[in-house]
């Protein structure tokens, strides 16, 4: 029987792990600190996925005036900041996720992370869960482009020592579908 190998690059929140009220708690203690009201999970939920900037640029438009222009950058280091203390806190692997990922690199796969997350709370989540011997790549969003961009996707492929053969992109939003598509890569969802 052949074993089927090859590179797999995974979309983290979302994804790999429901980081959904991480996100929205570190968020709601942004707003509170700036006398916004507080969101609830489904409506962060609508706000995500183009990392921390976007995040908070959406979320100050959703509680009220818009953020001034330079605004959101200092919004999105005041969340990361939030965010990085505790990034599995209340973040949860989906079931089965860590058997998948033990399974495929027992069938020799290679796998990493593309995130628009920042790298260090990426970094954290990964060893926090326990995964850092099957996730060798981490391509996060602070250190390159960010996807839809199929750059950051490039990069992670490299850095795992791709060559032509079977490559996946594994995520669940438009922006992970996006991304698969402009790097030419085989999209799972």
């Amino acid at each position: 029987m052949k074993r089927l190998s090859g590179w797999a690059v995974f979309d983290l929140d979302g994804t790999l792990v429901d980081t959904l009220d991480e996100i929205t708690a570190a968020l709601n203690r942004v707003l509170i600190r700036h006398r916004r009201k507080v969101l609830g999970r489904e409506e962060v939920r609508d706000l995500v996925g183009h990392g921390p900037n976007t995040l908070l640029e959406r979320a100050w438009s959703r509680t009220g005036l818009a953020a001034k222009r330079g605004e959101a950058t200092e919004l999105a280091d005041e969340y990361s900041t939030e965010y990085e203390r505790n990034p599995a806190g209340m973040s949860r692997p989906y079931p089965g996720v860590g058997a998948g990922l033990q399974r495929l690199q027992q069938l020799g796969w290679k796998m990493g992370v593309c995130t628009n997350k920042h790298g260090e709370a990426a970094r954290a989540l990964i060893r926090e869960l326990g995964w850092d011997s099957w996730i060798r790549v981490i391509v996060s969003g602070d250190e390159t482009f960010r996807k839809p961009d199929p750059r950051p996707l490039w990069m992670a492929l490299r850095r795992l020592g791709a060559v032509p053969g079977r490559h996946l992109f594994i995520g669940d939003s438009e922006v992970d579908l996006l991304t698969a598509q402009r790097a030419g890569v085989e999209a799972v969802f």
